[in-house]
């Protein structure tokens, strides 16, 4: 476990996780993610692999701040298959520079 600045980092086994709070920050991830990709063409893919994922909701997970129903958490399987469809991991997806310090008890 490491805190920086007021943030406590703890690991957590995924079958744990229902849905993950979702803000433009991700969003932003997200679509650099997807590139020059179509949101058609990843919703596709999200079909191939078994769970659709409307090329509307795409949209709406990457411009959250544009919705006015936009969603404030995402099901951890949902983003899993998004995220799988555009060859790449939810731990990728989720890491941020993190220096982890041990702070003495």
């Amino acid at each position: 476990m490491a805190i920086t600045g007021r943030q406590k980092i703890i690991m957590l086994d995924t079958k744990y996780v229902a849905s993950i709070y979702w803000d433009q920050e991700l969003g932003e991830r997200l679509k650099a993610l997807r590139g020059a990709n179509s949101v058609r063409s990843i919703s596709e893919k999200t079909a191939q692999l078994g769970e659709r994922i409307s090329h509307q909701y795409i949209h709406m997970l990457e411009e959250p701040e544009r919705y006015e129903n936009s969603a404030a958490t995402v099901s951890f399987p949902k983003i899993s298959v998004l995220l799988k469809a555009l060859d790449s991991s939810i731990e990728e997806f989720l890491s941020t520079a993190v220096t982890i310090v041990s702070i003495p008890s």
